[in-house]
């Protein structure tokens, strides 16, 4: 017998999505509004030469991440034409733009010279990406389309579905590019807000930050804690400059609101276990952050 929503599993167990968010700056986003499989990008009908090319751009660059968007099912953004979108997720971001003919134009992109290059974002704001996949996982399906949809209907040139994202026991989840804020346990009733917030540069709702990609998880734990202990939602006002291992865990350097800080990051299992996964049995132990800052005298939120 299957299990129960994993996502309603993870909120029942308290787990929290703090530093939990994908671990990638580097974005490759594909039109495709046909219905996805589990494997979404690797199963796409696209022909060999341009699997061929996205494995050449992802050895070249590593932390590259492809995803497959769509504004809905069977439904184009530009009938005729295929968008592509690579971002550089960030404080200094890079958005560049193509608009194809075919699939079999892909090889011909320079996905990672146009990465490593230097930019401005788009000026239209944010891209708002949520993960619909339910063939990778139920939740996604089940809480991500109405939150989709609510974005598609507060802000529709900001709004695309996107196939997995990662972590889907904290479905509805959705990431915000070019800042790269990856949330969980979304509501449909969030997203104006949500999108209104990241065009004025602030997070919304901080309790429902997983962390931002670009960044370690032990950076993205940190810099949470900071935010949650000040209420402080400006992107620029905390960022991670620096991480080192410890015996313990990481020493985390921090700068807020141009103050340096210091943070001891480590991780401990916390409640009992459970299935991460819907239709999974297996129980997963879950493992919470702690973070202490310097001069604490305990261990912080």
């Amino acid at each position: 017998m299957a299990s129960a929503f994993c996502s309603r599993l993870a909120r029942s167990h308290g787990v929290s999505p703090r530093g939990t968010a994908t671990e990638v700056t580097h974005w490759l986003l594909i039109e495709d509004p046909s219905p996805w499989s589990t494997d979404a990008v690797e199963d796409a009908a696209w022909g060999p030469s341009v699997h061929e090319a996205i494995a050449g751009w992802t050895d070249t660059m590593p932390d590259l991440r492809v995803q497959l968007i769509r504004r809905g099912l069977q439904r184009w953004d530009d009938p005729g034409r295929i968008r592509c979108i690579a971002v550089r997720a960030g404080p200094r971001p890079v958005v560049r733009e193509w608009s194809l003919g075919a699939y079999g134009d892909l090889p011909a992109l320079r996905v990672p010279e146009a990465l490593r290059g230097s930019g401005p974002a788009l000026e239209a704001g944010p891209l708002v990406l949520t993960c619909v996949n339910g063939r990778r996982d139920a939740c996604c399906a089940k809480w991500g389309r109405p939150v989709a949809q609510a974005v598609a209907d507060a802000a529709p040139e900001a709004a695309w579905q996107t196939s997995h994202l990662g972590g889907h026991r904290f479905a509805p989840t959705a990431l915000v590019l070019p800042d790269g804020t990856h949330y969980g346990w979304l509501r449909p009733a969030d997203m104006a807000d949500l999108v209104g917030g990241h065009r004025d540069g602030h997070l919304h709702d901080l309790d429902r930050v997983r962390g931002a990609v670009h960044q370690p998880r032990p950076v993205q734990a940190a810099c949470l804690s900071l935010r949650q202990r000040r209420g402080a939602t400006a992107l620029p006002a905390v960022r991670g400059v620096g991480l080192d291992e410890t015996d313990e865990g990481w020493a985390v350097r921090v700068r807020a609101e141009g103050e340096p800080r210091t943070a001891h990051v480590w991780q401990e299992q916390e409640g009992t276990p459970f299935p991460h996964s819907c239709g999974s049995r297996e129980a997963k132990p879950q493992r919470a952050w702690r973070v202490r800052w310097t001069a604490d005298e305990a261990a912080g939120p």
